[in-house]
């Protein structure tokens, strides 16, 4: 008898009639799609070509190995992307007889980094992170990865065998991904999305290279009807909050990443014991390192003199 916990391959129904899809695009998109096909003989060569049982493998053999996966994924907004690629993370937790949970869906990659160091090893373990409508990538961001002190981030990923899937609707958010998914319509009837694959470990020898479309069916077509409800729920409750903190103006992640470390150095008994600015600024600068501007740096003291007379800023 198997736990709440924990789910198999064989639990997941994945069966659709590519004769019975018809994939919708906007207008401008689909003029866009029209003009790749003429313009470009490997899209064209591509996009004839189904690579969906030779992803699913992909996943299949990197979980058997114990490798991790990065994906970007890009597409116009309300295209399917996120619907479709926890289809994806419930496939490869499922690899591993586990259940993907709303708890690895995140926002941005701050919340993504502090679950990386809050979750216990057990947790992190070979799991798959959605990091979704994400406006600040982890990779490859400049200054902003160093100040997430993104090499231990790194270290985390490779000890504990995490894989990624960030998404962005303009572009591939994970520059170093292996590969990148382009979803290109949605189908309504069998409810799944048209995705093309693309290599991004080619982008040196000629641009990122096509290879075939990708046809996967939403999540809720391929749990059962209590699971899938449940994880739909919980999703959209998510995503609901999200949306209320961007309309609030909360939504800024380097804003938050202040706060943060102002909170962080607030529970310092070392720096609560110095009593003069300078004294303070120097710590702040010292603890977060050369990347942090005077500014920012400022901004977080200003911060915690707030929070000693506090004020709530959340």
């Amino acid at each position: 008898m198997k736990s709440d916990e924990e789910i198999t391959l064989h639990n997941i129904r994945f069966s659709f009639d590519l004769c019975d899809t018809h994939y919708e695009l906007d207008i401008l998109q689909n003029r866009m799609l029209e003009f790749y096909l003429r313009a470009d003989p490997r899209f064209l060569r591509a996009f004839s070509l189904n690579y969906t049982n030779d992803f699913i493998q992909f996943i299949k053999d990197k979980v058997r190995l114990k490798e991790p996966i990065h994906l970007s994924v890009m597409g116009s907004v309300r295209g399917g992307k996120s619907m479709a690629m926890i289809t994806l993370c419930i496939i490869h937790q499922a690899c591993r007889g586990k259940k993907f949970s709303i708890d690895f869906v995140c926002a941005n990659s701050y919340e993504f980094i502090e679950k990386l160091k809050s979750f216990p090893e057990n947790k992190l373990n070979g799991s798959i992170f959605l990091i979704d409508e994400e406006k600040q990538a982890v990779y490859n961001i400049g200054s902003v990865a160093k100040k997430m002190k993104i090499e231990d981030v790194q270290n985390i990923i490779a000890i504990n065998n995490i894989s990624t899937i960030m998404i962005n609707p303009v572009s591939w958010a994970n520059k170093n991904a292996m590969y990148g998914l382009r979803a290109f319509g949605r189908c309504f009837k069998t409810k799944t999305t048209r995705l093309m694959l693309y290599n991004l470990q080619e982008k040196g020898k000629g641009g990122e290279l096509p290879m075939g479309n990708i046809y996967l069916p939403i999540f809720t077509q391929i749990l059962s009807k209590e699971d899938s409800e449940k994880l739909e729920k919980d999703y959209l409750k998510k995503k609901n909050e999200w949306v209320m903190q961007e309309q609030k103006g909360e939504g800024d992640v380097l804003a938050e990443i202040r706060r943060k470390s102002a909170e962080t150095f607030m529970r310092d008994k070392q720096y609560l014991n110095l009593k003069k600015k300078n004294e303070r600024l120097t710590y702040v600068s010292q603890k977060m390192g050369s990347e942090w501007t005077k500014g920012e740096i400022l901004d977080i003291y200003n911060i915690t003199k707030l929070l000693e007379q506090g004020i709530n800023l959340e």
